[in-house]
């Protein structure tokens, strides 16, 4: 009923479990999400690349706060477990094309800007592109969309 197979070319056999292996890894690669390169604001495509402050600050410009002020730079984790208040930040995140799903448990750059009306912009990065933005009143008692 059963028969055992006695592979006489192990070395092919080898061989093919790499293969395998390697062909998977590129089918995970290529199809995983990415984030964009550049979002189109007021007509205009804006680059979401930032490799430090003055590229955020270039980024918030692009969205029309005028002369934003640089606050301060911290290390974060995007959290790998999720409680109600970070679902409803991905959604609002999700709503102006970003999602932070693919960056639960990653190191992140939070910059954080000073602008008009008593407001504070933040802008999340990793990988040197922006994965979250978002504007919020100095009292935290109001958060919105950045585009």
């Amino acid at each position: 009923m059963f028969r055992s197979v006695n592979l006489k070319n192990t070395r092919a056999a080898v061989f093919c479990a790499i293969g395998a292996l390697l062909l998977a890894a590129v089918c995970f690669f290529a199809l995983r999400p990415s984030t964009p390169d550049t979002v189109t604001i007021n007509g205009e495509s804006v680059s979401l690349r930032v490799e430090d402050e003055e590229d955020a600050e270039r980024f918030l410009t692009a969205c029309g706060y005028e002369k934003p002020e640089f606050l301060f730079e911290n290390e974060i984790t995007v959290p790998k477990h999720w409680n109600e208040t970070y679902t409803r930040y991905n959604e609002l995140q999700r709503q102006q094309g970003f999602d932070l799903a693919p960056f639960k448990g990653k190191p992140a750059k939070e910059y954080v800007y000073f602008v008009a009306d008593a407001r504070n912009a933040t802008v999340l990065v990793s990988g040197n592109r922006i994965i979250a933005a978002h504007v919020c009143s100095c009292d935290g008692s109001e958060m919105r969309m950045i585009l």
